[in-house]
């Protein structure tokens, strides 16, 4: 992914489990839910601020988790949607920020119409084929093994 293309850039949506995640979750024996993150992502997101690149998350998954995370690295954060492209699309709209402007980042097939709509795509070294498919950039880091620090780093130095 050359300069040129990722030049324009205001917002970056992501998804989390699978990107920020491995993929996994940890249950304890009284249902609690655990996830482990890259704190080299978390400095990332914070340099992609720096630069006036806005983030935010669009998860399919609800879970306290996702929130808490998304509220300590200090960024926007829908959870529980099953119909990310609406809700990207009415985001969007809503803060009158056109496609050409947005990067999405996903690593699975309910990210297919997300990554397909997005100006640039892009999908985690262990993201699924159909992702890779249509994927602008695949990182050389795997989901939740600082692939989000990579993609900034991407930003960063253009």
């Amino acid at each position: 992914m050359g300069k040129l293309l990722i030049k324009g850039i205001t917002v970056i949506a992501f998804d989390f489990d699978g990107v920020f995640t491995d993929g996994k979750v940890t249950v304890s024996q009284d249902g609690t839910e655990s996830v482990v993150c890259s704190r080299k992502d978390s400095l990332g997101i914070n340099f992609l601020k720096e630069k006036g690149i806005r983030s935010v998350v669009i998860s399919k998954e609800k879970n306290p988790v996702v929130m808490k995370r998304c509220e300590k690295m200090g960024i926007e954060c829908f959870h529980g949607i099953d119909d990310k492209i609406s809700l990207l699309k009415n985001f969007l709209a809503a803060n009158n920020i056109r496609r050409e402007e947005v990067c999405f980042v996903g690593d699975d097939i309910n990210d297919l119409e997300c990554l397909k709509y997005a100006a640039i795509a892009i999908t985690v070294a262990d993201g699924a084929q159909e992702c890779k498919a249509v994927a602008d950039y695949v990182t050389s880091r795997n989901g939740g093994d600082h692939a989000v620090r990579e993609i900034a780093d991407l930003f960063l130095n253009e």
